[in-house]
């Protein structure tokens, strides 16, 4: 979290697009380092934020359903218009089976005619491969490996596993970086 006290280490990186989970209200930074920011939420120091940089322009997407709260499907324009859906998974209290990565399984299935078009599907999905196997125990609409075959069919693949080759479950690097 404080996303507004670490942002500058991204900037020189010049981003396109961010995706920011856990992030506090943008009225909570001193600085408009943006172009734009979509930010949903239930409290102002935690909700998701995208932001856009080098004149990318965005809107929510007209299929948004409040249903999938932290799953944001979003209209990218520059020269050309894209789907982006920006993730951020929780537990799901009041339907277990929904909880992290079950909520992505079915907000995807939700917003897959959105994958006729180009799409990005980025966030946190606060799940692995290696949990899959555990949801019998506490069964969930589905797993990630139900995701990932869901986006396989319209050609998502993720650029971390298709750049460093490695299968899902089996990264030697870390996916996330956390300053403390």
């Amino acid at each position: 979290m404080a996303f507004r006290k670490k942002y500058e280490q991204i900037l020189p990186y010049e981003p396109d697009l961010l995706i920011v989970p856990e992030c506090e209200h943008p009225d909570k930074f001193k600085n408009k380092f943006y172009n734009d920011v979509l930010w949903i939420g239930d409290n102002k120091n935690k909700g998701l934020a995208v932001f856009s940089f080098n004149d990318f322009e965005f809107a929510i997407h007209e299929s948004y359903c409040e249903s999938y709260r932290y799953v944001l499907p979003v209209k990218v324009h520059k020269d050309r218009e894209i789907n982006l859906i920006a993730v951020w998974s929780q537990n799901n209290k009041e339907d277990p089976r929904r909880r992290y990565i079950g909520e992505v399984w079915q907000s995807l299935n939700f917003y897959k005619t959105m994958f006729k078009s180009p799409t990005i599907v980025a966030g946190d999905f606060n799940w692995n491969v290696i949990w899959d196997s555990e949801h019998p125990k506490y069964p969930l609409h589905g797993t990630l490996t139900d995701v990932i075959n869901l986006l396989n069919q319209f050609e998502i693949s993720s650029m971390y596993h298709a750049l460093t080759k490695v299968k899902f479950g089996t990264e030697r690097s870390y996916t996330i970086f956390q300053e403390k």
